[in-house]
């Protein structure tokens, strides 16, 4: 196929895609603007980009938050140490709510998104949604406890809260005490992530219904095509130098080019859009340049 009749046919399934109310209209999210930020060699490389982008909308989000908390009582294995079916039935009926804060704690912070969301659609009672501190208490009475947030990356941020001793205690310290159910309820994880909670805080039951391994990130090219690997990674080079994040650590370990943690993924949520996915997709950039999608 020739390179404009496949940059064109990508940009059509865009369209298609915003016709139908899966992705939001311009200008949200503006694949022809993003496209044009290329030179006319490189825009095939940037296709092969965006036909690679998941964007979950809010309806969507909202079913990824339902299907994960109903989870909890699928019987699958959460965690290495995690309680089985019964025991996390059980805590549902007298469980608090809290959201996972940020590395640098913000109100703006997704988790608090996601608890709002789970008060509004799954008729969670105000009252069993708490503030950290509030569920510190909550916990050392041995109350389960059911962290909310929508993405998992590195899982550095769970284990943030989780061993979090602003307070002077922690979860983690209150658990080896009072040995309450923790519940990490999230919508979209990597495994990496996943695995890295499962090591340091093995008896958190984590439900999660999108797991995404290196299949669904740019590393996953290495093994299953690794000539369009290495034209991307020398695309993400060559177009890196023209981005200017908010984030001073974006510019940190190369974090500018694949992401934060170098997860190099491809998805954002209508609510909020990952640092772990492509800086390229979503950040503000010098001359004219337009995102994608703006993670504001």
């Amino acid at each position: 196929m020739r390179v404009d009749v496949y940059v064109k046919d990508v940009l059509a399934r865009c369209e298609a895609l915003k016709r139908a109310g899966m992705w939001l209209p311009e200008p949200t999210i503006r694949p022809r603007a993003w496209i044009e930020n290329f030179e006319n060699g490189d825009k095939i490389l940037a296709a092969q980009l965006l036909e690679r982008f998941v964007f979950y909308n809010q309806r969507l989000t909202d079913s990824l938050l339902i299907t994960s908390f109903y989870s909890i009582a699928d019987g699958l294995e959460k965690g290495p140490a995690a309680p089985g079916r019964l025991n996390l039935l059980q805590a549902l009926s007298n469980a608090v709510f809290t959201p996972v804060s940020g590395e640098e704690p913000n109100p703006t912070d997704s988790g608090y998104f996601l608890c709002r969301r789970t008060r509004q659609i799954l008729n969670v009672d105000e009252t069993q949604i708490k503030v950290s501190r509030e569920a510190l208490e909550a916990a050392a009475n041995g109350c389960p406890v059911i962290f909310v947030d929508d993405f998992i990356g590195s899982g550095d941020q769970f284990l943030t809260t989780w061993q979090d001793k602003t307070t002077g205690t922690s979860f983690e310290e209150i658990h080896r005490k009072v040995g309450f159910t923790a519940i990490y309820v999230s919508l979209v994880g990597t495994v990496s992530g996943i695995t890295n909670i499962g090591n340091k805080a093995p008896s958190v039951a984590v439900c999660v219904t999108h797991r995404i391994d290196s299949r669904g990130t740019l590393w996953g090219l290495q093994s299953s095509n690794p000539q369009l690997y290495s034209q991307i990674d020398s695309f993400l080079s060559k177009y890196t130098p023209r981005l200017t994040p908010h984030n001073s650590y974006m510019y940190q370990c190369q974090y500018l080019t694949y992401g934060y943690k170098h997860r190099g993924l491809f998805f954002a949520f209508e609510h909020s859009v990952p640092d772990a996915t492509l800086p390229i997709f979503w950040c503000r950039g010098t001359n004219n340049w337009e995102p994608l999608i703006e993670r504001t």
